[in-house]
This record gives C-alpha cells, structure tokens and sequence, in this order.
C-alpha cells in the first residue's frame, strides 16, 4: 500500500492508495501541483494579509448592516407589536386610551395613506402627530401632521418609504402634546 502526503496548513493528510505504482505516481504529481497552487494562491507575500483584511471588512459590514442571523424570525415576531394589515392597534397612554389605524390596507410602501389616531379619555391641549421610522434606525424626519375631525379622532396623511436595506418593519411614534408617546411597530408590504 502507498502512501501519498499532502501538506495542508493546519496538519498532514494522508491519502492511501492500492492501486499500481503509476497511479500513486501520477496521484502524487497531482496532489503536489494542486497543494503548490494552493500556498501560491493563499499564500503570496503580502497577499495573505490583504485576503485577511478584506474578508474582516466583509464580516464588519454584515455586523453593522445586518444581515438576519439563523432564527431572526422570532426577534422579528417579538418587536412587532401591532397587525397593522388586519386591524387597528391600542396602547394606553396615562389617562388616555390611543387607537392608530392606517388605510387602505394592505398597507403598503410607496403608497399613499390615511393615518387615523382616536383618542378616548383625557384629550391633549394641541394636534397630536405621528413621527414614522424603522426600529433601532436613526432616519430622517418623516413626520405626518394629523387634523382634528372632531370627537377625539385625529386624521392625516403620508408615505412610507421602501427601505434599501429590504427591511419592512416600520414604526410609528404617535406623539400627543403633555401626555407623551405611544409606540406601534407593525410589518409593511412592498
């Protein structure tokens, strides 16, 4: 039995072979030439530490833009907080209770929309607003004023925009004057 080594950067790899004395020649021919090729490849004064760099950028970057990890659906399921496609949503905001629902549904990027606030119970001094943006993301301002149509219910209207990043859960900052803000983070078709 033959024996054919091929030496690898971390240990030795031994090949056995029962073949003829030609084929463990021309075997061990090849094994050298693609094992040579390989430190000549990987391995080039220099080259070595820039492969090692650039494969570091290509880490950072996925880190810091994120690219969803394995089981990145249940972080998404847990920061959703409102079905924004189905139904209005509440949260209880002090002495007051908010209902924010946008039309037409589905609600989609790049469309436009109808944002609808109803207060009940203590009502603010001033118009409450909406300030929309993505979970975890400093943006630009995207503020959309709402009217009041009486009755404690507040209507205005706006676009939300399509991420670059491909990321489609939005959130909307519904800010009532002296009373504070009610938080609703919803998932937005594109």
């Amino acid at each position: 039995m033959n024996k054919i080594h091929c030496a690898t950067p971390k240990d030795r790899i031994s090949f056995y072979h029962t073949r003829g004395a030609a084929f463990n020649k021309h075997r061990n021919l090849e094994v050298r030439m693609l094992t040579s090729g390989l430190r000549k490849a990987f391995l080039k004064p220099g080259e070595g530490l820039f492969r090692i760099l650039f494969a570091g950028m290509i880490l950072l970057s996925m880190v810091i833009y994120g690219v969803p990890a394995q089981g990145a659906e249940k972080g998404h399921s847990a920061r959703v907080n409102c079905d924004i496609q189905h139904t209005s949503c509440t949260r209880e905001l002090s002495d007051t209770r908010v209902v924010f629902d946008i039309t037409p549904k589905p609600v989609k990027a790049m469309a436009d929309l109808t944002f609808r606030i109803t207060l009940t119970g203590k009502q603010p001094e001033a118009a409450p607003y909406i300030d929309l943006g993505m979970p975890g993301m400093q943006m630009g301002p995207n503020r959309v004023p709402l009217e009041s149509l009486g009755n404690g219910v507040h209507e205005g209207s706006g676009i939300i925009v399509r991420c670059p990043s491909g990321k489609k859960i939005w959130k909307a900052t519904v800010m009532v004057p002296n009373m504070g803000a009610a938080e609703f983070i919803f998932d937005v078709i594109y």
